[in-house]
């Protein structure tokens, strides 16, 4: 999906400059975008992709070139690796003060100087409980026979392989090739219960299409369950995926000074509590967490207690094993095709 953001001052019918943005679907409040676009004069043109894998084939195959893109932050570290990103200046942003250090720092090891994070959250189970019997508290409970043709999977490999690996009592940054190869046969016996592999519109598709469990990002589990309350969202008892977006500048870019400013912009602390009301995930702007409501600071979808995020794990960056895992994950959609075509 691409639009086009367009700012026409009245003394002009020309705009200054462009800014190219590529952004997860429905990661960010639309009026900053005017916003910015207005008080700048000028044109955003901002695409979207359904998963980092998809931000990142883009960047490493260089079909398009943007200015800013947001991903998340173990495929920013294969982007550092492959000197496809460029340097922030922390000079040129006024509201860098508003960053949590500590965060960004355990988050973003190694690309640091190279992304601001955006928002954070955790990939957990999500259930709809009148559908359900008995408890449901494990990354094990989706081989359930009594789930067959009803799960919602990511589209996203590594943490579709994360949760299997985690299922299995393995770490969900496995490099061991073997561990890996079980993650895979197991996953396969996952395809009966599966309805549909997809990361697009989650809240409305989940829904819609009648799903009764399945993996989801905390933040598109808040906007289903602030509204319908027969629908619960489950940290693991193995373990919950963590994962940090963050704001990068490309290489290739052909504006960065223009990708500062806006970089700049979405760190002031009003812009992006208004961000965070509009998407519902958690944030890592000290500032900004002035401007929320205290109820939004204690929901546990967004912020999780030590106990709740036990033995959980952010993915890290290994070229090797993300090759390894890409191999395997066409194997399983292959075999997935294959089951849908009986």
């Amino acid at each position: 999906m691409r639009f086009f953001l367009l700012c026409i001052l009245a003394s002009s019918f020309l705009f200054a400059q462009t800014l190219r943005i590529s952004n997860f679907v429905d990661y960010i409040d639309v009026e900053v975008l005017k916003d910015f676009a207005s008080k700048n004069n000028v044109e955003i043109v901002y695409d979207t992709h359904s998963d980092s894998e998809e931000a990142y084939n883009k960047l490493i195959n260089n079909t398009d070139s943007y200015d800013v893109v947001i991903l998340t932050s173990h495929y920013i570290q294969k982007l550092k690796k492959k000197n496809l990103i460029s340097k922030i200046d922390s000079s040129k942003l006024s509201n860098y003060k508003n960053v949590d250090q500590k965060f960004l720092e355990l988050n973003f090891k190694g690309v640091e100087d190279y992304s601001i994070t955006y928002f954070w959250g955790s990939i957990g189970l999500y259930i709809n409980q009148n559908k359900l019997k008995g408890n449901f508290d494990s990354w094990n409970d989706l081989w359930s026979k009594d789930l067959k043709k009803s799960l919602l999977i990511s589209k996203e490999p590594l943490d579709v392989f994360a949760i299997v690996l985690k299922s299995l009592g393995y770490s969900a940054n496995s490099t061991n090739e073997e561990e890996i190869k079980k993650a895979y046969e197991k996953l396969v016996l996952l395809i009966p219960n599966i309805k549909e592999i997809s990361s697009g519109n989650v809240p409305t598709y989940f829904t819609q299409n009648d799903f009764i469990a399945g993996m989801m990002f905390n933040g598109d589990a808040k906007i289903i369950s602030d509204e319908l309350k027969e629908y619960k969202y489950i940290y693991p008892k193995e373990g919950t995926l963590l994962w940090a977006d963050g704001i990068i500048i490309p290489e290739n870019s052909k504006n960065k000074e223009l990708a500062h400013k806006f970089i700049d912009f979405n760190l002031d602390g009003k812009v992006s509590a208004n961000i965070a009301d509009k998407i519902g995930y958690a944030l890592a702007n000290n500032e900004a967490k002035k401007y929320m409501p205290k109820s939004y600071l204690e929901d546990y979808l967004l912020y999780p207690s030590t106990s709740q995020i036990k033995n959980s794990e952010i993915l890290n960056d290994n070229e090797n094993t993300h090759k390894l895992i890409l191999e395997y994950w066409q194997k399983f959609l292959d075999e997935y095709a294959k089951y849908q075509d009986k």
